[in-house]
């Protein structure tokens, strides 16, 4: 049996993709963000839900409000995703495991990691 707990996230930024060579007009999101690790049941839970929040609320707070450009080379929603698993990874106590993150940009448009 496979045990996993899912949390969910926002966050505001703004950037500018670069497609084919050329930077799009900066313009923001409301980003959503959807985590889901997971590992043994130890007394009753994977990992206490408050603690998993403080992780990614931690790694968020670098991204929240921010114009992404500052901080990527690219910042499309695949670099934002692959860097927030790779910080979330890092942080998970042993034995827990990130399984999958989904990083909504707007409404209508998200990428999806399995792990």
């Amino acid at each position: 049996m496979k045990s996993r707990v899912v949390e969910r996230f926002k966050f505001e930024a703004a950037h500018a993709v670069i497609i084919n060579g050329q930077a799009e007009e900066i313009h923001g999101h409301t980003f959503r963000l959807e985590v889901a690790v997971e590992g043994p049941l130890e007394n009753g839970y994977v990992i206490d839900f408050l603690e998993l929040r403080a992780i990614v609320e931690g790694i968020l707070g670098k991204l929240d409000h921010r114009n992404l450009n500052s901080l990527f080379e690219n910042p499309t929603t695949e670099n934002l995703a692959l860097w927030i698993a790779e910080k979330v990874q890092e942080k998970l106590p042993t034995g827990v495991k990130l399984q999958r993150i989904v990083l909504w940009e707007g409404d209508e448009n998200g990428v999806e990691f399995e792990f």
